[in-house]
C-alpha cells in the first residue's frame, strides 16, 4: 500500500466530526491593475561637444592633434590653470617648463581626465567630443597615455613579461602570461625592446634594472598600447648623465610617429631635446617658441630662468 492509499484508508474509517458551520469565505483585496502608462526609458546624458567655431579657429593652418581650450581649474580659490589654451601638433616633441605651481601637473591631470576643469574643454582633432566629459579609462582608449615621474613596473616579472602585460587587451597577470602571443604581438614587443634599448635585458627581472632602465621600460609599456599622445613627467629625475643622453635619444626617436609632451625641470636636458618649448606661469602660457626664443624672452628671464 502506498502512502497515498494509507492516508485515504485512514480518512475512510475516522468517525465524522460534529457538523460545524463553515466560516464565510475570506475576501481577498483586489490586486491593483497595472498602469497603462508606458515607462519612459532612462536616457544617458549627452556628452558636450566642442564649439565648431573654436574648433576651426584652433586647428586652422596647422597639423593640430590635441587642443586645450580656455581651461580654468581652481583649488580653494587658487587658480592652478587660468584660461589656459594650448595646441599640440601631430608628431611634435613639446617641452613644457615653469616654476613650481605654474600648472604643469594640473595641465596633465586635465588632459588625462584625473582632474575636471571649472571651465574650458579638451579635444582631439577629428573628434568633437569634449574629453573633459570622459573618464580616465575612456581618454586612455583614445590614445592619450601618461608616464609619471616615478617608474611603475612589475618588479618580479621580466622586461619581456612587463611589455607583454602592457599589450592592449591584457586579461590580467596570470591569464596574459600563460596566453600564447600572436606573431604580431611578439614582433611588437621585440620592436619596443629595441627602441627602448633593453633587448639584452629582455629576460631580466625588472626589479634588477637601474633607475634609468626602469624609466625606459615604463615608456616601452606605454608604447605597447600604441598611444597617439604620450605625456612624460620629469623623465630624467635621478638619472646619470649617460642615462640622460640615452633618454634624449629615445624621446627624439618617438616624436614623428606620435606626439610627445615632456614636462621637465632640468634645463640642460630640455636644451638637448627642445624643438618647441611652452613656459607656464601662474596657470597661463607665459611664452612659447624655440629654446633660443624662450631663453631670450624678458618675461621668462624675470620669472623663471633668472638673469644668468
Amino acid at each position: 500500500m502506498t502512502a497515498v492509499e494509507s492516508a485515504r484508508a485512514l480518512r475512510d474509517v475516522t468517525p465524522a466530526s460534529p457538523e460545524v458551520e463553515a466560516p464565510p469565505p475570506e475576501v481577498k483585496p483586489e490586486a491593483p491593475k497595472p498602469s497603462k502608462r508606458r515607462s519612459i526609458p532612462s536616457i544617458a546624458p549627452r556628452r558636450r561637444t566642442v564649439d565648431k567655431a573654436r574648433y576651426e579657429a584652433l586647428t586652422a593652418g596647422r597639423k593640430a592633434l590635441l587642443c586645450v581650450d580656455a581651461v580654468t581649474v581652481s583649488f580653494d580659490g587658487f587658480k592652478a590653470l587660468d584660461n589656459l589654451t594650448l595646441v599640440l601638433d601631430e608628431g611634435e616633441l613639446r617641452c613644457i617648463i615653469g616654476p613650481n605651481g605654474a600648472g604643469k601637473t594640473t595641465l596633465q591631470d586635465v588632459i588625462t581626465g584625473k582632474t575636471k576643469p571649472d571651465s574650458g574643454c579638451v579635444f582631439m582633432v577629428g573628434d568633437h567630443t569634449d574629453l573633459t566629459q570622459l573618464d580616465e579609462h575612456e581618454i586612455a582608449q583614445r590614445g592619450i597615455c601618461r608616464k609619471f615621474q616615478r617608474p611603475t613596473v612589475f618588479q618580479g616579472h621580466t622586461v619581456f613579461e612587463n611589455l607583454e602585460l602592457a599589450l592592449p587587451g591584457s586579461k590580467g597577470v596570470f591569464a596574459s602570461l600563460f596566453a600564447r602571443l600572436s606573431r604580431a604581438e611578439r614582433e611588437r614587443i621585440e620592436r619596443t625592446l629595441e627602441l627602448i634599448g633593453l633587448t639584452e635585458h629582455a629576460h631580466t627581472r625588472a626589479g634588477l634594472l637601474s633607475h634609468g632602465q626602469k624609466q625606459w621600460l615604463e615608456i616601452g609599456m606605454l608604447l605597447a598600447q600604441e598611444p597617439r599622445v604620450l605625456l612624460v613627467d620629469e623623465p630624467v629625475a635621478g638619472m646619470t648623465h649617460k642615462e640622460m643622453e640615452r633618454t634624449a635619444e629615445l624621446l627624439n626617436a618617438l616624436a614623428g610617429e606620435r606626439t610627445v609632451v615632456v614636462v621637465e625641470h632640468d634645463m640642460e636636458f630640455v636644451r638637448s631635446i627642445a624643438r618647441t618649448v611652452t613656459v607656464l606661469h601662474e596657470g597661463r602660457v607665459l611664452a612659447e617658441g624655440s629654446m633660443d626664443a624662450v631663453q631670450n624672452d624678458p618675461k621668462v628671464i624675470e620669472v623663471y630662468l633668472g638673469e644668468s
